[in-house]
């Protein structure tokens, strides 16, 4: 195999842990009240420094774009559950952390 072929095939994917999740949206939470987030989105000073202070707790290599990435799928996830969370006959468990449904309308739901 080729170098080239052989770069090719190492994952270059950043693999995120639920420590560094937490890290980043602490974070990002503290920027957003100190007024980093002026729009839609962070300042990319914010990105910045959570991908800092990720390598540095974590030993790891996180680059900004790591962060803006893992930021988008944090948000489709979360819009995912508060779809779910919405629906007629779901629940949440706070001290869980998770969403309830009951058995019936849990069948009703994978009939549909």
């Amino acid at each position: 195999m080729s170098s080239t072929q052989n770069e090719k095939c190492k994952g270059k994917h950043f693999i995120w842990s639920k420590p560094m999740s937490h890290m980043l949206l602490e974070i990002l939470a503290e920027e957003a009240l100190k007024g980093s987030k002026p729009s839609s989105t962070f300042k990319a000073e914010s990105f910045v420094k959570v991908a800092t202070k990720i390598s540095q707790n974590f030993n790891v290599q996180c680059e900004p774009k790591h962060v803006h990435n893992h930021l988008k799928t944090v948000k489709k996830e979360w819009g995912i559950i508060t779809k779910i969370k919405n629906k007629s006959g779901f629940g949440s468990d706070d001290c869980l952390k998770m969403i309830t449904i009951s058995k019936d309308v849990y069948d009703e739901e994978v009939e549909v």
